[in-house]
């Protein structure tokens, strides 16, 4: 067993969600979203930098509309933590609706690429489509050898766990973004792969594309087009909706063949999905902090 030091624990992880794990699922999540409450009011700085954005963006929403954004929105940052726990009873938390349009491609033999926005608790629709006999991989930021971005160690400790388990119960292969993606094109034969388009890095701004969006515009990484059109794969928009008790919906939309669009057209398309969302349920977006960034 690893031996942590005072300052490597965190009761967040190392307590509270082991113990919310061995509850029923409604109050494992109940007990998440009183902690919500410490935890929106601990993070100050974080707290007002998003209010300050949903301000911009909303500037009709009252002190009090506002105040029930920024709560959903760290209510969902610790339910979707608790989800790490919880990954074994996700089909029962879990329900899939449009995911047939995803079914009829892969019987026809097409390759799928699911995508999003950031938005909601998108890694729960893996295990709910694994259990529909799909595995599912991605790309992902995090997984690099050592702790690059100086987070605190119990946050890269988290990190890990959950990349691990993730990668147990959804099946498919997880990738390093900026790896040799030739592995990645093989893959998407036998798996979905997710593709959650995000913030580009400020140092390989390359490859993006302007959108409208949200009263303005934002630039974003255009990989999961130009990926889609190289491996001729079908690309498979979900959002999640939140149900409440924990239980959430994965909604996908119609199924987008890239051959229709130019990467500006398809980004553009998926912007505005990703918009209606977040028009109706603002706290469930996760990148209103990085939206400066987005917008630079």
């Amino acid at each position: 067993m690893m031996c942590l030091t005072a300052a490597e624990r965190s009761w967040r992880y190392d307590v509270a969600f082991p113990c919310y794990a061995h509850l029923p699922s409604t109050w494992a999540y109940r007990c998440a979203a009183v902690q919500a409450r410490y935890f929106m009011q601990k993070h100050q700085a974080q707290r007002e930098a998003i209010r300050s954005q949903m301000q911009q963006v909303f500037s009709e929403a009252d002190e009090h509309t506002i105040n029930t954004w920024l709560y959903d929105y760290f209510r969902m940052v610790e339910q979707e933590a608790l989800d790490t726990w919880l990954l074994p009873r996700a089909p029962q938390i879990v329900r899939l609706s449009g995911f047939e349009a995803v079914m009829q491609a892969r019987a026809a033999g097409k390759r799928v690429i699911l995508t999003g926005g950031h938005f909601g608790r998108f890694w729960m629709a893996g295990p709910a489509m694994r259990q529909a006999g799909y595995s599912v991989g991605t790309i992902t930021r995090d997984g690099d050898t050592g702790n690059k971005h100086g987070l605190h160690p119990a946050e890269y400790r988290y990190r890990l766990f959950k990349l691990k388990k993730l990668q147990a119960h959804l099946g498919g292969p997880f990738l390093t973004e900026g790896a040799d993606l030739r592995p990645f094109y093989r893959e998407l034969d036998q798996h979905l792969i997710t593709l959650i388009f995000d913030v580009p890095y400020p140092e390989r701004p390359a490859g993006c594309v302007t959108v409208p969006f949200l009263g303005g515009k934002m630039k974003v990484p255009a990989g999961v087009y130009r990926i889609a059109k190289k491996t001729k794969a079908f690309i498979a928009p979900f959002y999640m909706r939140d149900l409440g008790g924990g239980q959430v919906i994965a909604e996908f939309s119609a199924l987008l063949d890239p051959n229709n669009y130019n990467d500006e057209g398809l980004m553009s398309h998926l912007a505005s999905q990703l918009e209606a969302q977040i028009r109706l349920r603002p706290g469930h977006w996760w990148l209103w902090e990085a939206l400066p960034l987005l917008r630079r």
